[in-house]
């Protein structure tokens, strides 16, 4: 029962804490200006009528469904992150650092891919083994679709690592803004508390790293197929009729 529960908590964890970091800083700009239950008029004194008659623990749920739709909404995938940090040319200072995919991890797709080609008598160059690899990289959500159908195991340790990359990526993307508010209001001292949110970026990206290394290895080891080099492996193949044998065609690469 605990582990059919874990993958959904780990899914709920990342928006609602992103929904509670939100609002803890849209709480900080705004929050003087929210009048009191004594000085409440209107629409505000009617929500807080409306908290008497629901109740605490109906207040308190309803907030954090509300939360949760708001972190739901801000949250961002890892792309969407490496596009932002691109834009800031952040990656051209670290590219290692930045890259979702380790160095280990890119070789061994690539040497992968070369073989699709040598298995079929052609020698590939760099940079066809390269433009493959690239392709069953972005195959990668399908991979885990299969995972999902025939190696549920494996999925299970892919997603332990996605999902700690996925909360500790985003929690460390808006913690990033945090710092300079509370400095703007208490003390300039607090902006050296932003390296926290970058050490906390660069956990997440470590994590992501593992957990592509995983579908890299499933890919390499076999235990899912990968429909982009079974298409190039296969490419200038044609089964020959009435037998179990093939026949090559020239190749026109």
């Amino acid at each position: 029962m605990l582990t059919s529960l874990l993958p959904g908590f780990r899914h709920l964890r990342t928006p609602f804490a992103l929904g509670v970091l939100c609002a803890f800083q849209i709480w900080i700009l705004v929050g003087d200006y929210v009048p009191s239950r004594s000085e409440a008029q209107g629409f505000i004194e009617r929500i807080y009528a409306l908290g008497d008659v629901a109740g605490r623990a109906a207040v308190a749920a309803a907030i954090s469904f509300l939360l949760y739709l708001v972190g739901d909404i801000a949250r961002l995938s890892s792309t969407q992150m490496m596009n932002i940090l691109a834009r800031l040319r952040l990656p051209e200072i670290a590219p290692h650092r930045c890259s979702t995919l380790s160095a280990r991890s890119a070789y061994e797709l690539r040497e992968f891919a070369s073989t699709a080609f040598t298995k079929r008598g052609d020698a590939s160059s760099a940079s066809d083994a390269s433009d493959l690899a690239d392709k069953m990289m972005m195959e990668f959500t399908e991979v885990r679709m299969r995972l999902i159908a025939e190696h549920l195991d494996v999925y299970m340790e892919h997603d332990r690592y996605d999902a700690e990359a996925d909360f500790r990526m985003n929690i460390g993307f808006y913690l990033v803004p945090l710092w300079p508010i509370i400095a703007w209001y208490w003390t300039p001292w607090l902006l050296l508390g932003i390296f926290a949110p970058i050490v906390l970026f660069g956990n997440g990206l470590r994590a992501r790293r593992d957990a592509n290394e995983i579908l890299v290895q499933a890919i390499v080891s076999g235990i899912v197929t990968s429909r982009f080099y079974r298409e190039e492996a296969d490419r200038d193949f044609l089964p020959s009729t009435g037998n179990v044998s093939i026949t090559r065609r020239p190749s026109t690469r």
